[in-house]
């Protein structure tokens, strides 16, 4: 074809680089879609049903359920087959086959029937077929299991042993008290996961290197995250912090689409979205090979949040990092105050999400941002926190003492869009 373009070594890796980037991202969605029943949640009882419904159009060849094809996925990717299918079976009535016809057998006393032999062996065997319907059996092929009693006198080869599931890979990480955590060994080079459209309106990337926290908010979108019952295999310690030294090579690894290179969110990455890498109880060494990670790459522009902000005096920070707090409460205001008036910074910020009360700063005149935002609806280990849009005045009088301290201002666009959503003012003059 006297159309094709060519291209160099260099801008083949780039273009590499980047479907990797895309098909990962992809799969992560679909585990997503799958793991979280998305399909039963549109009304469809399978997710063949769904896939076939919602991307029967697409270029994308989804796995189908029946062959496996996402046990197998999801198994490659490091999460764990029984995990999976513990959360993803729709309880359906075992079907028990006549190895020789086929058939299905009948049940006898509300129990599938069964036939035992005697084998070569000299051991008595309880012959039936299992259509697999659950984890133990995704692998299996005839189930024989030996029975209690004798059975007819009837020679066979005893079976051959169903094959073995793969094991994966594991690592040894540490919490923060030094306690071993078995973790699967990702299948790929550590990369920054892509974000858009995951609740964070001001970030496309986020790097997780150090999961896990200990401040107990009770309306923690990562707690709940990480000790749900899905994501069990992603999380094995829960909200225990945790050390992940393997994807300390991610901003090194990550590539930006060449579409969005001009676009400023995606050189922004959100760091340990599902921890507070500054927490009293993180080890510094975690700290000091996070920064030296960071500092080795500096063309991002990485966005640090803690509710600890003394721990950033003195550490080396990346050119472009933006170096923010979280301030919940009116005990944190001094706290952050105070410490930012020694902190340096390429953005220096201010995160009120969730605002749960009404705010009194002194000054704002040390911060070049302010990020105000609602409280949503979490499922925790005590219960449900319900979702909490703060009055108009409380957002209205921060924002102008914002603005009146040179800030830039970022609305969350849960204060409105979200439930119950941020009452606006809707008044009119008396007549």
């Amino acid at each position: 074809m006297n159309d094709v373009k060519t291209v160099s070594p260099d801008e083949a890796r780039t273009l590499t680089d980047r479907i990797k980037i895309a098909v990962e991202g992809t799969w992560q969605l679909i585990r997503e879609a799958y793991t979280s029943r998305a399909w039963a949640a549109l009304g469809y009882e399978t997710w063949d049903a769904y896939c076939a419904a919602e991307f029967g159009s697409a270029r994308l060849a989804l796995p189908r359920e029946e062959r496996r094809e996402v046990v197998a996925s999801l198994a490659e990717s490091g999460l764990s087959v029984r995990a999976i299918a513990a959360v993803t079976a729709t309880p359906r009535e075992t079907v028990r086959r006549d190895l020789t016809s086929g058939d299905p057998i009948p049940k006898e006393n509300g129990s599938p029937a069964t036939r035992s032999v005697i084998g070569v062996d000299g051991k008595a065997y309880t012959q039936s077929a299992v259509t697999p319907q659950s984890d133990d059996d995704l692998f299996a092929g005839e189930d024989w299991v030996q029975p209690d009693g004798p059975g007819d006198e009837r020679a066979v080869t005893p079976p051959t042993p169903a094959r073995p599931r793969p094991e994966p890979v594991m690592l040894t990480l540490r919490t923060h008290k030094g306690d071993p955590v078995p973790y699967p060994k990702p299948q790929s080079k550590a990369t920054f996961n892509s974000t858009p459209g995951a609740g964070i309106s001001w970030a496309n990337w986020s790097w997780n290197p150090v999961t896990g926290c200990l401040h107990a908010c009770d309306y923690c979108y990562a707690r709940e995250l990480a000790t749900s019952e899905r994501l069990k295999t992603a999380y094995p310690a829960g909200f225990t912090p945790l050390f992940h030294a393997q994807r300390l090579d991610a901003p090194a690894n990550t590539v930006i689409p060449a579409e969005h290179r001009d676009d400023p969110a995606w050189q922004r990455v959100f760091v340990c979205s599902m921890a507070d890498l500054y927490g009293r109880w993180v080890p510094q060494e975690w700290i000091d090979q996070v920064h030296t990670s960071m500092l080795a790459s500096p063309q991002w522009q990485y966005i640090l949040l803690t509710k600890f902000p003394d721990r950033y005096v003195g550490l080396d920070m990346p050119p472009g990092a933006w170096v923010g707090t979280s301030v919940d409460e009116q005990k944190r205001v001094r706290i952050a105050e105070r410490a930012f008036r020694e902190i340096r910074g390429a953005v220096k910020w201010l995160s009120l999400e969730p605002l749960r009360e009404p705010l009194e700063f002194t000054d704002l005149s040390m911060f070049d941002w302010v990020v105000i935002g609602a409280q949503t609806e979490t499922r925790q280990p005590g219960g449900t926190v319900p979702a909490f849009a703060p009055p108009f005045e409380w957002v209205a009088r921060l924002v102008a003492q914002a603005r009146e301290a040179g800030c830039r201002v970022h609305l969350k666009p849960n204060l409105v869009n979200g439930k119950p959503g941020m009452q606006l003012p809707d008044e009119y003059p008396l007549p």
